[in-house]
């Protein structure tokens, strides 16, 4: 395999590579830390970039720990645990900006403060197994070869304690693909979701659930896989859990979307959640986990949701909560858009998917030119493209905060502000 020698590590960027420069070509550099003096072995070479990771630390950054997790290196899932987590906030940061500057055109001299994960580790209430030839894991970087692990350090430890229980049921479901868990932290209960090519037996299902699985396991579905949607065949027992954030309750079913860093809770409603406003639009509102706080500090709440388990969590929690003036409705953002296109809008609360606004959601925002726009990105990339194409049609970025959602991981997200000129 090619070496390359020397290589200068100038940042990093989105993605958790190191950026460095040889020989005409960028190259990126799996492991590295800014300020490095690193050898690396090639991975790929392209006409214009090469991929890599570190062979020797030559020189290395005052920001570099030694991974906590065993796996780290071999399994994809993390892709920063060698920096020290303090700095990973800072790099994050310095990507967000230069993501605004690079794509948007929009100098920011700085961000709002970091909303910041309450813990490093243990703190994701969802997992997606991988699972081949008996195994349980993740793929490595980049791959679909699976790393079996007995534990991930990201995961709430409820999930890591189920594990041995997982590995027995992996050896009686024939050709099991992939193996999901819900953990609701405040009700100490499991979902399950086992993804296989065939439909498993819903009897021999029932047998496993009450015969092998712990009493904390509530329920467990069925499901095939086409592309990236899963189609549910059949689910024995509950199939939802309740969680509690401050003083609000949310049900949520096993096929809703939920916030996954439940130490990020509360910090996320009291950071997001500002202002008081007369109407809201708000789209991909998942179970309602920002339109219920959203609906105190708003006369009127519209919100919507492609996902009609989730519109069905989110009605139940208006409910619960008591709030009556919200109205959810199963649809597109597009077609959300275009229902309310002309009506007077104080605030549009957006919470899109990694790829953003599509060009057609954006021209209905900037026809409607609602007041103020709260946008919450999964993608920094997707959002400076989404700001610069709002700020060309006349609005202002009043702010912008990261959210520290997933430490030890390239992921970032964030929370921008804007309104009208």
């Amino acid at each position: 395999m090619k070496v390359i020698s020397e290589l200068s590590i100038k940042k990093l960027v989105y993605g958790g590579y190191g950026l460095a420069d040889h020989r005409g070509k960028k190259v990126f550099v799996r492991y590295a830390v800014p300020m490095e003096l690193v050898s690396a072995e090639v991975i790929k070479e392209k006409k214009d970039h090469i991929e890599a990771v570190v062979k020797d630390i030559i020189v290395s950054s005052p920001w570099r720990r030694q991974a906590p997790c065993k796996y780290y290196t071999y399994c994809g899932g993390c892709q920063l645990q060698h920096i020290h987590p303090e700095k990973q906030v800072e790099l994050k940061e310095d990507i967000l900006l230069e993501s605004l500057q690079r794509i948007a055109h929009i100098a920011v001299d700085r961000l709002g403060d970091s909303i910041k994960s309450g813990r490093e580790f243990g703190y994701r209430i969802k997992a997606q197994f991988k699972v081949q030839s008996g195994k349980l894991g993740f793929f490595a970087w980049g791959t679909h070869e699976l790393v079996s692990i007995e534990e991930c350090l990201l995961l709430h430890p409820a999930i890591n304690g189920l594990i041995p229980s997982l590995r027995e049921l992996i050896k009686k479901v024939k050709d099991l693909q992939e193996l999901h868990v819900l953990y609701s932290p405040t009700e100490d209960e499991f979902l399950l979701k086992l993804i296989t090519p065939t439909a498993y037996d819903a009897n021999k299902m029932r047998t496993l659930k009450e015969k092998l699985l712990p009493k904390e396991v509530v329920g467990m579905g069925n499901y095939s896989k086409l592309g990236d949607q899963l189609m549910k065949r059949y689910h024995i027992g509950r199939n939802f859990t309740y969680m509690q954030v401050g003083k609000y309750r949310y049900r949520v079913s096993n096929d809703s979307f939920f916030q996954i860093n439940f130490t990020l809770w509360e910090e996320l409603i009291r950071g997001i959640v500002i202002g008081g406003y007369r109407k809201v639009v708000e789209l991909h509102c998942g179970a309602g986990f920002f339109s219920i706080p959203m609906s105190e500090v708003s006369n009127f709440l519209l919100s919507s949701d492609n996902n009609p388990s989730a519109v069905r969590d989110a009605e139940y929690n208006a409910k619960l909560n008591m709030r009556d003036n919200v109205v959810f409705s199963q649809e597109s953002a597009y077609q959300t858009l275009k229902n309310y296109a002309g009506e007077v809008i104080d605030l549009l609360f957006l919470d899109p998917p990694r790829s953003g606004l599509t060009t057609e959601e954006t021209k209905l925002i900037l026809q409607n030119r609602p007041r103020e726009i709260i946008y919450v990105s999964c993608n920094p990339t997707t959002l400076a493209r989404d700001i610069g194409k709002l700020t060309d049609g006349g609005y202002v970025l009043k702010g912008i905060r990261l959210i520290d959602n997933f430490p030890q991981t390239y992921h970032i997200e964030s929370v921008a502000y804007l309104s009208q000129q």
